[in-house]
């Protein structure tokens, strides 16, 4: 059993056996009761007036059984009443039978009514066919007191259970509700009161008895009714009735007079294409080596809202984790048990008709799902509630710039070699990058040219000097040419191979011209070639000036005086050379810092604009939107009525100061009886905020050290050795610059208020309706909802107040499906499908219906079943009830 779908009813039809205004033209019952099944109806009303033909509701039930047809019948009588209305009109008013009532019964206590015609001697007449055929009076000459028509009825039927009563308030013997004053108003109060429900003609009139009559009178439903007297006239006009078509189903529209009867062809619920799982077919084992397992069985789903109920252990949460299991992409909170339903199939049904049978291991389907244990993992977690969070107001975890990323690691890698540059030394220990040393090789060396020179050969010597300078910065201006024609195809073939791959997209609008560096790499090969020549050339010269030695009859040892002077002149060179090269070394360390406050700077605003984001998103989520209706709007801005969602940058100083002591010389900071080790670090480094952290980042002076009269920046704390273990400083500043190891610390959370209290002050059931509410606000219409025990993680007042209204809205635009223990949230919000949960010796099977399946007094009714299993069950019946101000005997 489906429960409660929407049908088409018309509860004011004639039939062939009319008493009056019978236009039917002698047409067969067999022939009356195929138009009925062309209209679709699934129940009728088979009225006749004051009283039934012999056998009428029999005989249009058996025409219909024996065509095959699932059509229900309903008996209604029509009564004209004594009193009329201000335009002198008799009132008409109907009674609408049981189906457990009889024709001849109903007839048999009619017969026993007095009617308010008299014989010519004031004599009595009844309102049965051989009384009025004694005394010659017509049917349509009858007239009854509605006061004593309700004694009556009430004397041998039960109101409620056997019948109902219903006011016309319009048209021909209509009670004009609407005038207002004198006798007439006090007679349409009356007949309003009398009337269980109306037989109206207009939208008009159902909102009138909706909300329209005050505040201190229930609502009642209006029935639209084509009050047929011809064939031509049956399935005109008809009711949208989401029931049983039974007696009882016509008690829970009195009970739920807006939501389960429509009067117009075009509403939500059969206009708006909603998916839903339609059915789950249910087969073998749950887990493995356990005898636990389903009944072989199809299982119907309905498409608004089904409610799973069950005592402990007959398999309700079972089979929502077994839902779940066919979505690997929809996972379980970790920790929950995980259930192998290998048997197990979901028919999903797209809201056009479509389908799609999920019987993989693994299928992919994106809906809402909450499980036992889920929201609690999420609310009690700040960080992963903000997760969730962002989540679900599709903000995705963007991470920082990776241009700026790929910056940073390049500077700090950049830093790293610097360090080690300046730390070099050669053989001897010497420190070949620093200033002072290459400055002491210099002098050492031009001392010691100068004992190598005298009056006699300084010219030529001079000269052979110069040479040899010139050679050493030809040979380095090769070196340099060299390497920048390698580092051109190192850097640009890979580059041009991108633009290849580029080139072959076929989303190419306009082909993207390789980067020729031909032209560079020929300009550097001749400067090369033409450095070359220029090198012979000076050897020559050289070769010239020992020549010149000899003939000037310098009387030296030519070969080893000129290999010092090049020996010399080279270390010279060598050492101008680094000393240029350590001061190009030291601007890049100095941009290098610089480039470190700059990423500072960048980190501060993508932190902002991660925050903007969370409030932009929520402020989106709160406008209207112009493919949903007013309804659907009005919905989504009642859910976020109480919840204010904003973005917020935290800071954790505990996390930093543990993360920071493990980049440091923990001896440093040991801790004491009176002082931790973390509280040391916090007077060392003095950050306390987002601000104090941004400050280090930028190298300002905030860091205190006993060695220090003043505070010194992070730059210069670099610097001091002892602070550092065999890591030294290049741990502690990837710590706080690479963006990955600051998210650890330093993040934007979505925070949010709800009822104007932050998480903190939060318990967690408030926390958990306000995840719920968010979970439904940011995806409230289309794929099913399935939510396992909502009473096990939210407040009761909120389920009372917000949840079951909710559900009521809600599940017009998508499918709720529910495990509950909470009567409220199956009575309450009118559940159009109750699933019983059964285990019989570890096989588990599913009953289904609807609240009218059976009467109120059989045992095994849905009803009932509602009541032995939910604790207060029949309290939440009866005070559903009185909330529309039906007060039947039971």
């Amino acid at each position: 059993m489906i429960g409660a779908t929407w049908k088409k009813w018309d509860l004011h039809i004639h039939s062939p056996l009319t008493h009056q205004n019978n236009q039917f033209s002698g047409a067969s019952l067999d022939e009356y009761v195929n138009k009925l099944n062309e209209a679709e109806l699934s129940l009728v009303g088979i009225t006749n007036y004051f009283y039934f033909a012999n056998n009428e509701l029999e005989q249009v039930r058996e025409a219909i059984h024996s065509n095959g047809f699932n059509i229900k019948v309903l008996g209604n009588l029509e009564f004209r009443i004594s009193q009329p209305n201000k335009d002198s009109e008799f009132i008409n008013i109907h009674c609408v039978f049981a189906e457990h009532l009889s024709t001849t019964l109903i007839n048999d206590v009619m017969s026993k009514l007095k009617v308010k015609n008299t014989t010519q001697s004031n004599g009595a007449i009844y309102c049965e066919q051989a009384s009025l055929q004694q005394h010659g009076v017509k049917v349509e000459e009858l007239m009854i007191d509605y006061a004593e028509l309700e004694e009556h009825l009430s004397q041998n039927f039960k109101r409620g259970i056997d019948y109902l009563m219903v006011a016309c308030p319009n048209g021909y013997g209509g009670f004009r509700p609407d005038v207002t004053e004198g006798r007439s108003l006090a007679l349409a109060k009356e007949i309003d009161k009398f009337g269980d429900f109306i037989f109206g003609s207009t939208v008009k009139d159902r909102d009138f008895f909706l909300s329209g009559r005050g505040s201190n009178l229930p609502p009642k439903p209006v029935f639209l009714c084509s009050d047929a007297h011809t064939m031509q006239s049956i399935g005109t006009q008809h009711s949208w009735v989401k029931a049983r078509p039974t007696f009882e189903g016509l008690r829970q529209v009195l009970i739920e007079p807006e939501d389960r009867i429509q009067i117009v062809d075009d509403f939500v619920e059969r206009s708006f294409q909603k998916p839903h799982f339609k059915s789950i077919t249910l087969n073998g084992t749950l887990f493995p080596n356990q005898p636990l397992q389903f009944k072989s069985a199809t299982l119907p789903l309905n498409k608004n809202m089904v409610a799973i109920i069950g005592g402990r252990g007959t398999g309700k949460s079972i089979l929502l984790d077994s839902i779940r299991s066919k979505f690997p992409n929809n996972p379980a909170t970790p920790g929950l048990r995980t259930v192998d339903a290998g048997g197990l199939e979901i028919t999903l049904n797209q809201g056009d008709g479509s389908e799609i049978h999920f019987n993989q291991p693994a299928n992919v389907y994106s809906y809402l799902h909450v499980s036992q244990g889920d929201i609690q993992h999420v609310s009690q977690k700040p960080d992963e509630l903000s997760k969730e969070i962002k989540r679900m107001l599709g903000l995705s975890e963007v991470t920082f710039d990776q241009a700026q990323t790929q910056i940073i690691q390049n500077c700090l890698a950049n830093y790293r070699a610097y360090i080690d540059y300046r730390n070099t030394t050669d053989s001897q220990g010497n420190k070949i990058n620093d200033e002072s040393y290459q400055q002491s090789v210099i002098s050492y060396n031009v001392e010691l040219m100068k004992t190598l020179t005298n009056p006699q050969n300084q010219g030529l010597i001079t000269k052979y000097q110069v040479n040899v300078q010139r050679i050493n910065q030809i040979n380095q201006f090769i070196v340099q040419c060299s390497n920048t024609q390698s580092n051109l195809k190192q850097s640009i073939d890979p580059l041009n191979n991108h633009i290849s791959i580029i080139n072959g997209n076929t989303l190419l609008a306009l082909r993207v011209p390789f980067v020729d560096y031909s032209a560079t790499s020929a300009a550097l090969q001749t400067n090369i070639e033409l450095s070359q020549q220029n090198l012979a050339a000076l050897s020559q010269e050289n070769e010239a000036i020992t020549d010149e030695f000899k003939k000037q009859g310098i009387n030296q040892d030519i070969s080893s005086l000129l290999n010092k002077v090049n020996e010399c002149q080279t270390h010279i060179d060598l050492a101008s050379n680094k000393l240029k090269e350590i001061g190009e070394r030291n601007a890049q360390y100095f941009a290098l810092v610089s480039e470190r406050v700059a990423f500072a700077q960048k980190y501060q605003v993508y932190l902002s604009n991660q925050k903007s984001e969370v409030n932009n998103a929520f402020t989106k989520l709160g406008q209207e939107q112009t493919t949903w209706n007013q309804d659907q709007n009005a919905l989504v801005k009642d859910i976020l009525t109480d919840i204010n969602i904003y973005g917020s940058q935290s800071f954790n100083p505990e996390a930093f100061y543990a993360g920071l002591l493990g980049c440091l010389n923990g001896g440093k900071f040991r801790g004491t009886a009176s002082q931790s080790s973390l509280h040391k670090l916090q007077q060392t480094f003095n950050v306390n905020s987002i601000d104090d952290f941004f400050k280090l980042l930028k190298n300002e002076k905030i860091i205190l050290l006993p060695e220090y009269v003043d505070p010194i920046s992070l730059e210069d704390f670099c610097w001091q050795s002892d602070y550092f273990n065999q890591a030294g400083r290049f741990e502690l500043l990837d710590y706080l610059y690479k963006p990955h190891r600051i998210q650890t610390y330093l993040h934007v959370n979505a925070e949010f208020n709800y009822k104007g209290k932050t998480v903190d002050k939060l318990s967690v059931g408030q926390r958990g309706t306000f995840y719920v509410c968010l979970k439904l606000a940011t995806d409230p219409f289309g794929s099913p909802f399935i939510f396992d025990q909502p009473e096990d993680d939210l407040d009761n007042d909120f389920i009372m107040k917000q949840l079951v209204p909710l559900f009521r809205r809600i599940k017009k635009y998508r499918q709720v499906i529910i495990v509950t223990h909470n009567a409220n949230l199956v009575v309450n919000s009118d559940a159009e499908q109750i699933i019983i949960a059964n285990n019989e010796s570890e096989v588990l099977s599913y009953q289904s219906g609807s609240v009218e399946d059976g009467t109120i007094n059989e045992t095994d009714s849905i009803r009932t079943r509602v009541c032995e299993i939910l604790e207060g069950g029949g309290y939440a019946f009866e005070q559903r009830e009185k909330k529309y101000g039906l007060t039947i005997n039971r």
